[in-house]
């Protein structure tokens, strides 16, 4: 039952013999909770579509008419007058229609705050830790699911997973099994969890190249991020395209998970059946931007029942709370019709006069005298923690659980997979580099050695510069389709963005070099230039140096 390749493996069961192991090892597990007291949250269209980069850095004095007041867009308020309690080992379904704010809600929980901005007053903490503090040294333990799935096509959902639980591998382990050991049996289990274990050996692909489904691309999501081990998850829609049998059992593993490790989950779900609904300990209904209910799963029918509208006899708990807000389908009860609410404004009124409103902030106040905002005694127990689980060489302030040296080597290794497992692309420039210096160079084959050449020689050198210079604009498409994985993998506190670039350069030059010598070589020859040993590797330096420029 502890083998994740058995079919008699159990989850909960495994879960309780970790934690006996950990509690044996004197290793403690990260738990949290997140307190939410007025929360506002403004976005702005130019801010929501801007990407950062080193561009936008650098163009930044030409855009101050933006950047001060005078130069402020006018902000659209997103979420209104929220509050909220999530603590640890708790589950949180999120409901509301596309457009109601769930999104925000989950981001504002986890600091994914870029093009959104939390009003002065609004406060979020974690057991007391501010989040302006949490976001700096602990990231990885506050991370946000997003609803679209990005990996890496090519790389295999093995290499994958592993490439995610070895940045995540805390330096103290169970019966102080080895890093390699650990990370191959952790993706095992989680693959095993997830209904994966089939497609280890299969690449992941995306809709230009074959690999495994859709739904179980949207495994494969999951199980990164659950590799990530934090403390408080946010799953946006985290079971679109998933069979209802595989979204019971992807909700059943967070109740285990948040039962005996103590995790807490914010989850927004459309459509959720009643056995997914009643694993939920807190409900949070949205309606435009505003919070018309956040209280127990078991009360949230109810209040809106004695609210004055009716609950169809087969229809579940999920999809009546969020019917609510949508005028086209709510029905108000036998004579209550001119006395439910109708307007976001009226819901939102109604629930901040209910008791159950009053019992919220009563538990707000109640967790806040346990864990008081700005608790240093909180702050220096998860930094502690933190610092143990962090590899030997990692900065004890960074967020990140591996070393500079050991995210350099891994992304090194996950780029060399990509290669391997893509060797059309990687090999065809080479092909077409012999091709185009075969061409080029008949073209200018036995042209004599005079003055009389010259404007044969310049062509060959400007179109030798020339077809080297071009021959990175085939990697723009893969810059621009990579850097969403790297900053969803940022995010999740895996690796500075930077060392992806810096592994990825590590492989491409020996890759660059075939290409170079592969155009440069052939044409140099074929066209008889100079067949001096100095000439020639001045010639080659400069067009392999072009490729980089």
């Amino acid at each position: 039952m502890f083998d994740p390749n058995s079919p008699k493996f159990d989850l909960y069961k495994y879960l309780r013999m970790t934690m006996k192991l950990l509690d044996a090892d004197d290793i403690k597990v990260k738990r949290a909770g997140v307190v939410l007291k007025n929360i506002n949250v403004r976005g702005t269209g130019s801010a929501l579509n801007l990407q950062s980069n080193v561009g936008s850095f650098l163009m930044a004095p030409l855009r101050l008419g933006q950047l001060l007041s005078f130069g402020k867009k006018e902000s659209k308020q997103i979420l209104r007058n929220f509050n909220g309690l999530m603590k640890s080992g708790e589950l949180l379904i999120v409901l509301g229609r596309p457009g109601s704010g769930c999104s925000t809600f989950l981001k504002t929980i986890t600091g994914e705050m870029h093009g959104l901005t939390l009003d002065k007053d609004s406060v979020v903490h974690y057991n007391g830790i501010p989040q302006k503090q949490m976001m700096k040294e602990f990231k990885g333990e506050v991370i946000y699911n997003q609803e679209v799935d990005k990996h890496f096509p090519h790389l295999t959902v093995g290499e994958t997973l592993e490439h995610a639980a070895a940045l995540r591998t805390p330096n103290r382990r169970p019966l102080g099994v080895s890093k390699k050991d650990f990370v191959k049996h952790i993706t095992q289990v989680v693959m095993a969890v997830y209904g994966l274990s089939h497609t280890y050996n299969t690449k992941v692909g995306d809709d230009f190249v074959r690999g495994v489904s859709g739904g179980e691309r949207k495994r494969v999501s999951i199980a990164e991020m659950a590799l990530a081990g934090a403390p408080i998850f946010a799953w946006d829609n985290s079971t679109r395209g998933l069979d209802s049998a595989t979204a019971l059992t992807f909700t059943r593993s967070l109740r285990q998970n948040a039962n005996i490790a103590g995790s807490a989950h914010a989850v927004a779900i459309y459509q959720a059946s009643q056995a997914i609904y009643d694993l939920f300990d807190r409900a949070i209904v949205l309606y435009e931007g505003r919070e018309i209910y956040f209280g127990p799963v078991s009360r949230a029918k109810a209040y809106f029942e004695e609210m004055g509208w009716f609950c169809p006899v087969r229809q579940t708990t999920g999809d009546f709370l969020t019917s609510v807000t949508n005028p086209a389908e709510r029905q108000a009860r036998q004579g209550f019709e001119n006395r439910v609410p109708r307007t976001p404004d009226e819901f939102e009124a109604y629930w901040q006069r209910s008791k159950l409103a009053a019992t919220l902030q009563k538990e707000i106040q109640a967790y806040e005298m346990e864990f008081p905002h700005g608790d240093a005694g909180q702050l220096q127990e998860l930094r502690a923690t933190k610092n143990a689980a962090q590899g030997k060489h990692a900065r004890k302030g960074s967020p990140y659980n591996a070393s500079i040296g050991t995210q350099i080597q891994l992304n090194a290794k996950r780029a060399y997979h990509r290669m391997m497992n893509d060797k059309a692309s990687t090999f065809t420039p080479i092909i077409a580099n012999i091709i185009m210096a075969l061409i080029i160079g008949s073209v200018y084959y036995g042209t004599p050695q005079a003055t009389v050449a010259f404007t044969s020689k310049g062509a060959v050198l400007f179109f030798a510069v020339l077809l080297n210079a071009l021959s990175a604009i085939a990697e723009i498409n893969n810059l621009y389709s990579q850097r969403p994985i790297v900053e969803k993998h940022a995010s999740y506190a895996f690796y500075h963005p930077w060392t992806e670039a810096i592994a990825g350069l590590v492989l491409d030059v020996p890759i660059k070099f075939l290409q170079a010598v592969a155009f440069n070589v052939i044409l140099y020859f074929l066209a008889g230039l100079r067949r001096e040993p100095s000439q020639f590797f001045i010639f080659f330096l400069i067009n392999f140096v072009a490729t980089y420029v």
